[in-house]
């Protein structure tokens, strides 16, 4: 008897249905917008804007001394571990020594120096060389270098019409560069004959290990009013 009473009130009808429709309607604007094409929605890092980038950089740089006799040779490890939210831009490797024991021109000792980088992520390419120690006679030391994020000079700049995943995927290391970077160094002496015995048997080498990391930074971009 209620039940007829109240199904017989326009009012009541009327707000029934809007309920109806509110509670099929509402459900479905919430799934379109989560799961529509308007990706700006759901993850605000993808939408396009003006940014100011800068880059907070570090260097660490460890030294290892290794004395080597001729035909001697050394293997050196040095392991690159990067903090969180940070990226590798480059890794460099220098080797030098100093040949000051020698008479003179033509008995420069020389050192060699090859890597091993099969363990390390994304798989950077080795390289080798050698070269005459410096002192009498003079020769150039060893370098090598891996960039890891192309263009990276660290200057600070405005990016325009560019989200912060874009951003950031353009200064991104992909993970490349951990692990332990393995060189093996390698002395050859030539050295003076005189009676008795040789005035050079061996040298130091000074191996160099350089790694520079950086954070990024964005901030939202406002152009001041002149």
């Amino acid at each position: 008897m209620d039940l007829q009473k109240y199904t017989s009130n326009p009012l009541f009808m009327t707000n029934t249905v809007f309920i109806v429709i509110f509670m099929l309607v509402f459900p479905a604007y919430f799934a379109y917008t989560a799961d529509g094409d308007d990706s700006e929605l759901s993850d605000p890092l993808s939408k396009s804007g003006s940014w100011m980038v800068s880059f907070t950089e570090t260097e660490t740089e460890y030294s290892e001394d290794l004395i080597l006799g001729d035909g001697d040779s050394e293997d050196t490890l040095y392991l690159v571990e990067v903090e969180e939210f940070h990226n590798i831009a480059k890794v460099e490797i220098s080797l030098a020594c100093q040949d000051n024991d020698d008479p003179g021109p033509g008995f420069n000792d020389r050192v060699s120096a090859s890597t091993d980088l099969s363990s390390i992520t994304g798989m950077p390419d080795d390289q080798s060389d050698e070269s005459a120690c410096g002192g009498g006679g003079g020769g150039a030391t060893i370098s090598f270098l891996w960039n890891f994020v192309d263009n990276y000079e660290g200057l600070e700049y405005v990016a325009e019409d560019l989200s912060m995943n874009d951003i950031r995927a353009q200064w991104s290391d992909n993970g490349s560069g951990r692990g332990d970077w393995s060189t093996t160094v390698g002395m050859e002496i030539n050295a003076f004959p005189v009676v008795g015995g040789a005035v050079d048997d061996s040298e130091e080498v000074t191996i160099t290990w350089k790694v520079t990391t950086f954070e990024l930074e964005i901030m939202p971009h406002e152009e001041s009013e002149t």
